[in-house]
């Protein structure tokens, strides 16, 4: 989530990596950028399109030093969507959750660091979270449509770089963005295509926007040592996630749901993984978007840069320990004025399908 006072957890340093954007598909080579529309185009506009501008090295130098991270969303953020008026859930308090971590949820849950545009000549960069999927090509990482891309009017993010399991125990915010090995126990992984829904490019904004669509796709190329992102999570122990699109929509069979990210805005700093876990999950829709716009809402009271972290069940023949992605957290109302600590995220229905489908088809790093 990100606590959308315009953007992400704001960090002063370079991020390793190579983004850029699209719906459709968009690529960038290592080390050079290309221009010019690849993606789907459609009466709305574009969706895939390559990053055309300065593309920094995977070591490219701090610009300012060690310095704490901005999150780069929705969460905390005044102006919140009405849901069907329904009450407030109940507030569960997130858990501090000790690396390393080894388990399903917490090797899948990563961390985000990119630059938004204009940001780049500062050194500012944000973070989100973000869960890494089952995929064919083993590199896939689910997240908030805002984590990459500004919405309306906006841009793709850039330099974006992902760490699974990110973890720093002794807690102090200030790192350097520029060298993540102390904190990256599976690697760092550099953005090469990213996706997101039509409907958030043409309508998010800094205050949601068509939260019902706040969702994207980030396809990543490989670690130093050579690993798909998939096998770095495997040699934890652990297994990508499959995704759980169209789960039930009726609330009696909504399933108790696991939330996982890295909350960055205050009280906490980003620097390890907090969690709630929700026996009440609502189902509602969202009054300003109209009757087919769903987002899931859970009492938790993470904050921004937990934006994108994935919220986990077990679907019907899984078995015992065994999860799901459901959603991602979109947007929180923490520490807002309205009060009540909850989050949401976007029902995700064949629209998100068809989303997903379009970046598992594309071929592995």
């Amino acid at each position: 989530m990100l606590t959308r006072a315009r953007g992400g957890r704001k960090i002063k340093g370079r991020v390793v990596a190579t983004l850029v954007a699209a719906l459709a598909v968009a690529s960038l080579a290592a080390g050079c950028a290309s221009s010019g529309v690849i993606g789907q185009q459609s009466s709305g506009g574009e969706f895939g399109k390559d990053f055309v501008g300065a593309v920094l090295s995977p070591n490219a130098p701090s610009a300012g030093g060690a310095h704490q991270g901005k999150d780069g969303g929705l969460t905390g953020q005044q102006s919140l969507p009405s849901f069907d008026n329904a009450p407030l859930p109940q507030t569960v308090a997130a858990r501090k959750l000790p690396g390393p971590y080894t388990t399903t949820t917490g090797a899948v849950t990563g961390k985000l660091f990119f630059y938004r545009q204009g940001d780049a000549d500062s050194g500012n960069y944000y973070v989100c979270s973000g869960t890494v999927i089952k995929s064919q090509n083993a590199s896939l990482v689910w997240t908030a449509g805002h984590c990459v891309h500004d919405g309306k009017g906006g841009t793709w993010h850039m330099n974006m770089v992902f760490v699974p399991a990110f973890d720093n125990p002794d807690g102090d915010p200030n790192v350097d963005p520029s060298d993540l090995s102390a904190y990256a126990p599976l690697g760092s992984f550099p953005a090469v295509h990213v996706w997101t829904s039509p409907e958030w490019v043409k309508s998010g904004d800094e205050h949601g926007g068509d939260l019902a669509h706040d969702y994207g796709v980030i396809e990543v190329g490989r670690n130093s040592q050579g690993q798909t992102l998939d096998a770095a999570v495997e040699s934890a122990g652990a297994k990508p996630v499959p995704m759980w699109f169209n789960a039930p929509t009726e609330q009696s069979k909504t399933p108790q749901m696991s939330i996982r990210g890295y909350p960055a805005a205050q009280p906490y700093n980003g620097m390890t993984q907090y969690g709630c876990t929700a026996d009440t999950v609502q189902l509602l829709n969202v009054t300003e978007l109209g009757p087919e716009a769903k987002e899931y809402r859970a009492g938790c009271d993470l904050t921004g840069g937990a934006s994108g972290g994935g919220w986990f069940a077990r679907a019907p023949g899984q078995a015992a320990g065994d999860v799901s992605l459901v959603t991602n957290t979109s947007v929180g109302s923490a520490h807002s004025a309205r009060g009540g600590n909850w989050l949401a995220g976007p029902y995700l229905d064949d629209s998100a399908k068809q989303l997903y489908g379009i970046a598992n088809g594309s071929p592995a790093p």
